[in-house]
């Protein structure tokens, strides 16, 4: 009896084949036989969705509505002749526009009324003339420093009488635009760096001292070659505070 189970024992030890040792995968390929995938044994995290476009600058975007109510188009490779007569007057509540480092030698005409802020700066601009300003009642900051101009015709800021703000800085001007004097509500000016050699006594303020006109908050005539010694003391009469006037330093 000992003798017959001994026997079967040994059996069953010679029909087992020999030991193997099983890799990482074989155990895998096991888990699929037995229905287990490795889908069950591991948890893949979710896929990321990639970002959005980002809003457009200016804009405001609200889900699938993008709103861009002002026409940025600096540094695109403009030119006068590519901005008809009247693009933007279709525009009516259009209140900014900044066509900035093009190539265009002139203010586009044409310009919508509603304009609260017109910003030309870095381009070729030579003069500005009153017909390039005509209609532009509402307008309060008008930014043309950086160009090539040399005057500014008289009666073209009578043309902005809201004007609060007029940037003519680093442009070839020889003397004071005409009509600060005369104008009600300007308050800033920038005009440093420019031709400048003479201000006039009325070029800024109007004879005597009138209350109506605005009071200056800010006059730069900074890297002019007009003397500063030489301007009269009542040139800046209508000035908030004389520090608010910059001058000297030539360059």
């Amino acid at each position: 009896m000992k003798a017959t189970i001994i026997f079967l024992l040994v059996a069953q030890v010679s029909w087992a084949g020999p030991f193997q040792q099983k890799g990482l995968f074989d155990f895998m390929l096991e888990d699929e036989a037995s229905g287990i995938g490795p889908e069950e044994r591991f948890h893949e995290a979710p896929e990321l969705e990639p970002m959005g476009p980002v809003c457009p600058f200016r804009c405001q975007c609200h889900l699938r509505v993008v709103q861009c109510s002002d026409l940025e188009l600096g540094t695109n490779p403009l030119k006068s002749s590519g901005i008809e007569n009247g693009a933007f007057q279709g525009m009516k509540k259009l209140s900014y526009i900044r066509i900035a480092d093009t190539n265009i030698t002139t203010i586009p005409q044409g310009l919508p009324p509603s304009l609260t802020e017109l910003h030309l700066d870095g381009n070729k601009i030579t003069k500005v003339d009153a017909a390039s300003l005509k209609g532009l009642n509402n307008l309060a900051k008008l930014g043309l420093s950086f160009n090539s101009i040399s005057a500014v015709d008289n009666g073209s800021l009578a043309n902005t009488p809201h004007l609060r703000e007029l940037h003519l800085n680093n442009n070839k001007l020889i003397k004071v635009p005409g009509g600060l004097a005369d104008h009600k509500y300007i308050q800033v000016v920038y005009l440093h760096n420019n031709n400048i050699s003479a201000i006039g006594s009325n070029d800024f303020c109007p004879p005597g001292y009138n209350t109506k006109k605005a009071s200056y908050s800010g006059v730069s005539l900074f890297s002019n070659p007009v003397q500063y010694w030489e301007i009269q003391p009542s040139t800046f009469r209508c000035v908030y505070v004389r520090a608010a006037v910059q001058l000297g330093n030539y360059k």
